[in-house]
């Protein structure tokens, strides 16, 4: 059976049932969808939503890959058909995990995600975000619109770029040129390095959407492009 695995969006954000437009292709036969919810998510208490600042890259790839596991060992996916799907922080874990597990997925779908906080954090419209995630829940004290060296190089070590040289997995990039929130330079820069190593790298830009890339048309494209994406690889 193909696995589709879908990190929530936002990084305290929680899945819910509602239906999302950019999983149905794959919400059906031959697909099984896995949509976990890693410690600092909402849902499971303030202990737990606090426990992620300055752990991500770390304690939500691992909940993750710990997901992913536990349904491979009761039987309910093959190991050899995994694929990735997240957008925004989901796209941030879905890119490390194509990085960080690089012989677990078969192919990776995402929207507008956060590759690269060193250069998000001089871009993006919620900067002082970078700083607590990276930096832990202090980090607002530590805000700064023009970061020291070392803060870019601890920026950059909890980026999926960080990973980038052991990605093997063929990636699509679904990306709203207008978006304030995760910059459209943020992804492509990611893309071009993984295109210069040799890796299969699909984009797409929708010229006129935002961070949500959630126009109806933008909505059909970005779906039908993911199921074609997935069901490529998952043969």
């Amino acid at each position: 059976m193909d696995k589709l695995e879908s990190p929530k969006r936002g990084a305290t954000s929680a899945t819910t049932t509602e239906e999302s437009p950019m999983r149905v292709p794959i919400s059906t036969d031959p697909f099984t969808s896995e949509a976990p919810a890693p410690r600092g998510s909402l849902g499971f208490g303030e202990e737990a939503l606090q426990s992620l600042p300055g752990k991500v890259g770390s304690q939500d790839v691992n909940d993750v890959l710990t997901a992913i596991d536990h349904v491979i060992d009761k039987g309910l996916a093959s190991p050899s058909k995994i694929t990735v799907l997240g957008g925004s922080h989901g796209g941030f874990l879905t890119t490390h995990l194509i990085g960080q597990a690089p012989d677990k997925f078969v192919a990776a779908a995402v929207w507008n995600p956060v590759c690269n906080l060193a250069l998000m954090v001089g871009t993006t419209d919620i900067s002082g975000w970078c700083y607590v995630e990276a930096c832990g829940s202090k980090g607002k004290d530590s805000f700064t619109e023009a970061p020291p060296a070392e803060q870019l190089t601890l920026f950059h070590s909890k980026s999926p770029i960080s990973h980038l040289s052991k990605v093997k997995t063929p990636i699509l990039f679904l990306l709203g040129a207008q978006d304030l929130r995760v910059p459209v330079s943020n992804a492509l820069q990611y893309a071009r390095a993984l295109k210069e190593k040799g890796a299969v790298v699909k984009v797409i830009v929708f010229p006129n959407d935002t961070h949500a890339i959630d126009r109806p048309q933008s909505d059909f494209e970005s779906s039908l492009n993911i199921g074609v994406w997935f069901k490529k690889y998952c043969k």
